[in-house]
């Protein structure tokens, strides 16, 4: 039987959060959505490219195959722009999370599911993750408010599948806010410290012993 997934999605003292409005002169919104899934690719590679100051929204329109003019009825300022990029990388890897889980059935099996993939997206995407890290400061207080609540749902996730693992394998973890914590921010240093990493080590190999080690530490064998 696979998991209800959903039942990982928060914890009761954590709410979903409210995606930030951004303003568009379009009111078709499946056109709303598909020019922007391409001005959000676009955007992720050229700030990756030039970074956030540096890049302009004409460079964004022509990575994207628009003009300004037409960039402009879907997004208001490359603010906006930045904060489509930080939400959909935050909401694509949460998203690859759930999968893994629906995947999965017994506790321990889910917990090392989640922990593979985390570790493989952040490895797939660490110019992303890269990019969140350099740039979220730039966002505008409501929406850094709004990115923070994805990654704190994230988080929540995280605590709802060590607490079901925690009851039915019959392990501790402690303070389950602050294990879900640090399995959800470890795998970040395969972004973070890949000038170290990228030479000497295999992808694979990184994925499985950052995985295999925290899952040790969660007390799984």
């Amino acid at each position: 039987m696979k998991p209800d997934v959903s039942s990982y999605d928060q914890s009761p003292a954590v709410r979903k959060p409210r995606a930030r409005t951004v303003k568009t002169n379009t009111r078709d919104e499946t056109l709303v959505q598909e020019r922007r899934d391409v001005l959000i690719r676009a955007a992720i590679r050229v700030f990756i490219e030039k970074g956030f100051h540096e890049a302009t929204v004409r460079d964004i329109g022509r990575a994207a195959d628009m003009t300004q003019g037409t960039i402009y009825n879907y997004v208001k300022s490359k603010d906006d722009i930045l904060y489509l990029v930080c939400d959909r990388i935050i909401a694509e890897y949460q998203f690859k999370v759930k999968q893994a889980l629906d995947e999965s059935a017994a506790p321990a099996t889910q917990v090392s599911a989640a922990l593979r993939t985390v570790a493989r997206i952040m490895y797939e995407h660490q110019d992303e993750i890269m990019l969140i890290y350099q740039n979220s400061h730039l966002l505008d207080k409501r929406s850094r408010k709004v990115i923070l609540a994805r990654v704190e749902e994230f988080i929540a996730m995280f605590e709802g599948i060590l607490s079901t693992a925690s009851a039915e394998a019959r392990l501790d973890f402690g303070n389950l806010h602050i294990a879900a914590n640090i399995v959800t921010f470890l795998p970040t240093m395969i972004a973070l410290r890949r000038w170290s990493l990228r030479d000497r080590t295999e992808p694979e190999e990184v994925i499985e012993a950052l995985s295999s080690f925290i899952a040790r530490g969660l007390g799984f064998k």
